[in-house]
C-alpha cells in the first residue's frame, strides 16, 4: 500500500510537466523517478528493474548493467509483463545481463 500510495504522488508530480516536454526531458524524468522509487523501496528488485530499462533507453548501459546486478542482490519477485505474462525478476535481470554487450554496441 505504501508502495503505491508513494509510486502514485512520484507520479502525480511528474506527470504535469512531461505533457508537452521533448524525449530526452522525458527519459531524465523517467531515470529521476525510477532512481526515487529504489531509494524508497530499496528491497524491492522490480524497481531496479525498471531502473535499468530506463537506464537503457537513455543509452547508459553502465548504469543499467548495475540496475540489473543491484537486482539480483534483492528478493526475486514474480513481475507481470506489458503483456499480462508473469516472469521473476532475477530471470530478466540475467536475461538483460546476458545481452549487455550488444545493449552497448547500439
Amino acid at each position: 500500500m505504501v508502495k503505491s500510495a508513494l509510486f502514485g504522488l512520484l507520479m502525480a508530480t511528474a506527470m504535469p510537466a512531461l505533457a508537452d516536454a521533448p524525449a530526452d526531458a522525458k527519459l531524465a524524468a523517467d531515470i529521476r523517478v525510477s532512481e526515487s522509487r529504489t531509494q524508497a523501496t530499496s528491497a524491492d528488485s522490480g524497481t531496479y528493474i525498471e531502473l535499468a530499462q530506463a537506464y537503457l533507453r537513455a543509452g547508459r548501459t553502465g548504469d543499467a548493467a548495475l540496475a540489473y546486478r543491484a537486482a539480483l542482490t534483492r528478493d526475486n519477485e514474480m513481475m507481470l509483463t506489458k503483456t499480462g505474462d508473469s516472469i521473476w525478476s532475477h530471470k530478466v535481470a540475467r536475461d538483460a545481463l546476458a545481452l549487455m554487450p550488444q545493449y552497448a554496441a547500439r
